[in-house]
């Protein structure tokens, strides 16, 4: 009677250790477990649509991830194998072979958790009226106190002429226009600008027109880039300030800062640049890569792309508290240089996490 006990407990043995062999070569070829240290909870794989997703937390911003273990069906392997470098910034292939040699093909991706917030009117749809001195301009936004967005027609408006910052729309969906403009007294030139933050309610200044702009509004996540839509098209002349004709055409600036302001001191967190004086006159999507950290002199923003006067470079890992996002027509226009007629349109920004 116990040889036979015996027989059987060695028979239920071997039959749970090679259930899945037991009618020749395995044929599964399934990831069980997908571990990548410090991820947020357990991966979520899907044998069916052959996905694994892995939850990493919102303050890591470096893709190029180790996974530690890779559990799979028995007498299966894989490739990449785990202990692998791979870059998580798009999703991975993994290739599990069953013993059988059929082969299935995973998709892993490494996704942030945490909070992933979009900035307000971004697509710019909401419009509102404002009356400066005998002027009426458009503005961004649903009114003037709760808009994180301004441009510089307030500007335009107190020397008497109209805004170059305009609604237009297309398929029933509204956008922002910027036009360069001969300006209305003083200077040469007037580039469009639309960005977060306030115009100031004074007359501009002549010599710096940026001194009547507070940038920024409060913001706490991390986001990986930022995209946008827009068309661009250059005008002829591109001059200085006193009107000679400049050795090179006109760009547009679309630059997006993350900034620490817990300080005495604004630390550059984060930085994302996109210029161009390429004629776009079709809709075009442009994505920007947000670099955490100083620049280096490798990087193509380099050379423009320093921090303000009362910045500083921030290590990358600071907290962010406030987002400026900026687009103008004349990347000069500070300096009232810049071809009159240079046009962008913008639209659908958004924030990639």
């Amino acid at each position: 009677m116990r040889s036979i006990f015996i027989f059987v407990a060695i028979a239920i043995f071997m039959y749970g250790c090679v259930s899945e062999d037991h009618f020749g070569k395995s044929n599964r070829s399934e990831i069980k477990t997908f571990v990548i240290p410090g991820q947020s909870g357990i991966s979520v794989i899907n044998n069916d649509s052959l996905t694994v997703v892995v939850t990493i937390p919102e303050t890591m911003t470096d893709f190029m991830l180790v996974p530690s273990e890779i559990g799979l069906s028995n007498f299966a392997s894989v490739m990449p194998e785990a202990g692998q470098v791979q870059d998580f910034s798009d999703p991975v292939e993994y290739f599990v072979t069953a013993e059988d040699g059929s082969v299935s093909v995973y998709e892993v991706s490494a996704l942030r958790g945490g909070s992933q917030p979009q900035l307000d009117n971004s697509s710019f749809e909401d419009w509102y009226n404002e009356t400066v001195s005998f002027s009426t301009v458009e503005q961004p936004g649903i009114d003037k106190a709760s808009t994180i967005w301004g441009t510089a027609n307030r500007g335009l408006a107190l020397g008497g002429a109209p805004g170059n910052t305009s609604k237009q729309q297309k398929d029933n969906s509204n956008y922002a226009k910027m036009e360069s403009v001969a300006a209305p007294a003083l200077v040469r030139i007037a580039a469009a600008t639309i960005f977060i933050g306030k115009f100031a309610d004074g007359f501009p200044s002549v010599s710096d027109p940026r001194s009547n702009i507070t940038l920024g509004t409060p913001f706490s996540a991390r986001p990986l880039s930022f995209s946008f839509s827009y068309t661009y098209q250059p005008g002829p002349d591109n001059e200085d300030a006193n009107g000679n004709p400049l050795s090179y055409g006109d760009q547009c600036d679309i630059y997006l800062f993350l900034e620490n302001r817990e300080g005495s001191e604004v630390k550059r967190v984060g930085t994302a640049w996109f210029r161009s004086g390429t004629s776009v006159l079709e809709w075009s999507r442009e994505i920007v890569p947000i670099k955490y950290g100083p620049l280096d002199a490798s990087d193509p923003w380099y050379t423009y792309a320093q921090p303000l006067e009362g910045e500083v470079w921030g290590n990358g890992s600071e907290a962010v508290t406030h987002i400026t996002i900026l687009a103008t027509s004349s990347f000069e226009g500070d300096f009232f240089k810049g071809a009159i007629g240079s046009t962008l349109e913008l639209d659908d920004i958004e924030l990639v996490y």
